[in-house]
């Protein structure tokens, strides 16, 4: 199987991933574009303000190095946790606060091969979009289709409990910590 690499801006965070099976989809959502914005990433969202994210059966992502070099926050209460690196501010994936639902949402900036990735082919969230975004082959509820066969087959298989950002006993791997001010200075190139 293939496998491409995520890496945080400064490298100390990396993550193996085995891209079959995911989906990549843009978000146009205010609090996809906030996290990005707090975390002083900009430069990752596209022409329209949209952030390119790669859902993945938790079980396809694995931790090279860095898991003590990450924490998670929230936007809203009753938003997805969203994970970070604490080295160097790279948005890193969004997950919930549970392991028990299977779901992995990643960066997609942030991998070495970008065309191991699936194309784009789902927007979400238009509505929030800096102007016209290019037409796509589906919206939210394609998203949902795709994330609930992946997280059934993660279910049934057991592969839901090998999240990389959950512990064998199912708690976060780091902690919740308060939403990050804005960086000043960053490494995204």
């Amino acid at each position: 199987m293939t496998t491409t690499t995520w890496t945080c801006d400064c490298g100390e965070v990396v993550l193996n991933v085995t891209p079959t099976g995911g989906t990549r989809a843009v978000c146009y959502c205010e609090s996809c574009r906030g996290f990005v914005a707090r975390l002083g990433a900009e430069s990752i969202l596209d022409d329209w303000g949209g952030n390119d994210l790669f859902q993945v059966a938790p079980e396809a992502a694995t931790f090279v190095t860095g898991t003590d070099k990450v924490a998670w926050t929230k936007m809203t209460d009753k938003g997805p946790a969203r994970w970070f690196t604490t080295c160097c501010k790279t948005p890193l994936a969004n997950t919930l606060e549970t392991r028990t639902v299977p779901f992995l949402t990643l960066q997609s900036a942030y991998f070495d091969m970008q065309d191991d990735l699936a194309p784009i082919e789902i927007r979400v969230s238009r509505s929030g979009a800096h102007g016209r975004v290019p037409d796509s082959k589906g919206g939210m509820g394609r998203l949902i289709r795709q994330f609930v066969v992946r997280s059934l087959k993660s279910r049934i298989t057991g592969g839901w409990r090998r999240n990389p950002l959950f512990d064998a006993a199912g708690q976060p791997i780091a902690p919740q910590v308060p939403l990050p001010e804005r960086a000043s200075n960053t490494n995204i190139s």
